[in-house]
């Protein structure tokens, strides 16, 4: 696309007389990149307090200025915060010191010059603007005061460059992971952004690397000073206490209800949603009776019914109280008590929205008795008995006939080998195909999921067995890679079935492996481990594919399917399938792959190796061969080089492939046309030369911008900071005391004003 002529430049927004009055007296000295709390106020009043008057104040220290680190604060918080120092200049690092003895180190590209107390927040130069750092219960908060022009379309305004933590993007956070076990440190958020006028702005964050880049989709803001405030914080545990034995449903919203548990010596009664979109776990109100080993299960009316269990550690017999969880008022109500206590049973919803519910234990006797509630009346009413009584066994609906499959389990003297079906429409149990015995089984602790050809798999804790529906019988698979005494079986969009939990083995390595099941071959395959151990824990399959883990880590855990075999978009959630994996989007140039090793999963230009006649090909493109005989893959017609900044002040330019794809330079090709974007800075986004400006980070090193958008030379050494250009600079750095006085009574009068009561009113903070 070439570049719009100076002509067609946009307006810069024209500042307002009395700041325009305040730039001409007062020179340099009270520019818009004024880091004092009285430009904050003059700008954002109605956000100021939020920065300035956090409830906690950092420390001046000899190095820069220190928040102190805070213990766990019982079950109710995430985590405790580190210690964190930012530095006495802006260029400096930010030291995250954890609990561990570990540090993380951030560096704010473009920051500079030495922080000063902004009430009780620090804040620093930084290239556009000023950064305001203030305190949180969980870590700190930076808010970015962007100058005006700052913010355009999906431009980066603001990086950081990270060391000692690897980065990894969850959803619009960005997380700071330990480099060893992968378990998240410390979580990146931008909540909250504001225009000067107070709409909402949109941001977003990338892990680019080891930096974040946070862009900003300025909208109808174009051209205004904007407020955005990046979180940095503890991450990577819930809100409340180590749990297992609890439960977690997937809700119609596509979060995830996480109730009950236990966490030894106590059981658990907190209960907190899980939002896979952002990432994030937030606390529900508590049940009505703490519990676990109960069932939790998703009504078609939405709600969740939790049922029995126990309630104490102490072996006591299990609870009958039933209650229901509204997701649309966020609260809990009792229902009609079951007509037996029980423990470790199943409830399987059925299809004419009955819950039936079977076996147990109920004190030291194992249940065969089953019964239905009906949550249309709250009423519970008998079913027919299985043929055997058993506890934590399996069961699960088969479609399309609508019958419960029940399997596996233990009885009065052991393990219980039997299957039997449950028909809805008579009321009675059928005996079906026994599990395969022998030594290499064991179906005391089964878990069952269902397969895409209506059989259902069952993985015990030796291996695993495939039941026909139509045959009625049991055939082992091949043997799994590791022996799971505790563990989870999911079945993932593709097919296949994710195995998780712990192996019984000394081999440390082995608490976290995992393996998938592929019903097409019957084979077993072991996948990326878990970061934490997970036993007795909870699996689910969230809207999007991947399949969250809970429990017994303090770190929740999430598999992706990026980069999973498949044959359809439906089998990769929100992502796509292209060249038989999922991958995260679909690729928009057809020389792209999502099937390339090193990069498995995500839209990348794909080599091809030479073909029979010795060319470079790939269907829809033409290819060429680079000096040392490696083959690139580029569309016909298309963009066989993009442009790019080879410096910072330095464009090397785009070369276009011609129809045939036959002249096209080859990677690393020093053939292409340099332009030296003086006195404009090189985009580094599109790699082009800038040809316009609206602060002084859009110029090359040593020039300005002026208020007609051009960059012009910077004023003499003697008066260094001011970025308005000569004209303003003339006014002389002799009157910088008299105008940021008058920036200061601005903001007097700015905040003796009559408050704004409209959509963003002043908040104010108790002292």
């Amino acid at each position: 696309m070439p570049a719009p002529s100076l002509t067609s430049r946009r307006a810069l927004p024209t500042p307002s007389p009395l700041l325009a009055a305040a730039l001409l007296v007062g020179g340099c000295g009270a520019e818009p990149e004024d880091t004092s709390a009285a430009a904050l106020r003059l700008r954002f009043p109605e956000h100021a307090d939020v920065v300035l008057s956090a409830r906690e104040a950092f420390a001046p220290t000899e190095g820069g200025f220190r928040l102190a680190a805070t213990e766990p604060g019982g079950a109710w918080m995430r985590a405790a915060r580190p210690e964190v120092e930012l530095p006495r200049d802006g260029s400096g690092a930010i030291r995250f010191r954890l609990a561990d003895g570990g540090e993380i180190r951030v560096r704010e590209l473009g920051a500079e010059g030495e922080g000063a107390m902004a009430e009780r927040a620090v804040s620093y130069r930084r290239a556009g603007g000023t950064s305001f750092w203030t305190t949180t219960d969980g870590g700190v908060e930076e808010w970015l005061l962007l100058e005006e022009g700052v913010a355009r379309d999906g431009e980066v305004v603001a990086a950081w460059a990270v060391e000692g933590a690897q980065l990894r993007e969850r959803g619009a956070a960005v997380e700071l992971v330990d480099e060893r076990s992968g378990a998240p440190l410390l979580r990146v958020t931008a909540p909250r952004a504001y225009a000067a006028t107070g709409r909402r702005v949109t941001v977003a964050l990338r892990a680019r690397g080891a930096r974040i880049e946070l862009s900003i989709d300025a909208g109808d803001a174009v051209g205004e000073a904007v407020l955005v405030d990046p979180a940095w914080e503890a991450a990577g545990r819930s809100n409340v206490a180590l749990r297992r034995d609890h439960t977690a449903t997937l809700l119609q919203s596509g979060k995830v209800l996480v109730a009950g548990g236990s966490d030894w010596p106590e059981e658990l009664a907190d209960a907190e949603l899980y939002d896979p979109t952002d990432d994030t776990w937030s606390l529900v109100g508590q049940m009505l009776a703490a519990r676990y080993r109960h069932t939790a299960t998703l009504l078609k009316s939405g709600e969740v019914l939790v049922l029995g269990g126990q309630n104490n550690l102490s072996g006591a017999a299990p609870v009958d109280t039933v209650e229901r969880y509204d997701p649309e008022a966020g609260t809990w109500k009792r229902g009609a008590s079951m007509v037996t206590p029980r423990t470790e049973h199943t409830a399987t919803l059925l299809e004419s929205g009955e819950v039936l519910l079977v076996g147990g234990a109920t004190g030291t006797w194992t249940l065969s008795s089953a019964e239905l509630y009906d949550p249309m009346t709250d009423t519970w009413t008998p079913a027919a008995p299985m043929n055997d009584a058993r506890e934590d066994h399996a069961a699960v609906l088969l479609r399309p006939s609508g019958e419960v499959l029940v399997a596996g389990g233990w009885g009065a003297i052991g393990e219980v080998r039997s299957a039997e079906l449950y028909d809805p429409e008579t009321d009675t149990w059928t005996p079906t195909g026994a599990l395969p015995g022998g030594n290499s089984f064991s179906w005391d602790a089964v878990v069952m999921a269902p397969l895409p050809s209506g059989e259902v798999l069952a993985v015990g804790a030796l291996g695993a067995a495939r039941y026909d529906p139509i045959a009625g019988t049991w055939s082992p698979t091949g043997p799994m890679i590791g022996v799971r005494p505790s563990h989870s079986a999911t079945t993932l969009l593709n097919g296949m079935v994710l195995v998780t939990g712990e192996p019984s083995s000394s081999d440390s390595a082995s608490y976290r492996s995992v393996e998938l099941y592929d019903p097409e071959t019957g084979a077993w395959t072991e996948t990326a481990p878990t970061n934490g151990l997970h036993d007795d824990h909870s699996a689910t399959r969230l809207l999007g594919g991947d399949v969250l883990l809970v429990g017994e880590s303090v770190y929740p855990e999430r598999y992706s399917i990026v980069g999973l075999r498949c044959t359809s978009d439906d089998e990769c959630g929100r992502g796509a399938c292209v060249d038989g994996v999922c991958c995260e989007s679909r690729c928009l140039e057809p020389c792209h792959s999502c099937a390339m090793p090193s990069s498995l999963g995500r839209c990348v230009l794909q080599p091809k190796g030479l073909d029979a006649r010795g060319d470079c090909a790939r269907e829809g493109c033409d290819g060429s061969c680079d000096g040392l005989g490696a083959c690139f893959a580029v569309a016909k017609g298309g963009v066989c080089a993009p442009a790019q900044c080879r410096d910072q002040t330095h464009s090397v330019a785009q070369v276009l492939c011609p129809a045939d794809g036959a002249s096209c330079a080859g990677p690393g090709s020093d053939a292409r046309e340099v332009e030296d974007c003086a006195p404009y800075d090189c985009d580094q986004v599109s790699g082009t030369c800038k040809v316009e400006c609206s602060s002084w980070q859009d110029c090359a090193p040593g020039h300005a911008c002026d208020f007609s958008g051009r960059c012009v030379l910077s004023p003499p050494a003697e008066d260094p900071g001011c970025s308005a250009g000569p004209a303003l600079a003339a006014a002389g750095a002799s009157r910088a005391g008299l105008g940021a006085a008058l920036l200061a009574l601005l903001a007097v009068a700015q905040r003796s004003a009559p408050v704004f009561r409209g959509r963003f009113p002043r908040r104010r903070r108790d002292s």
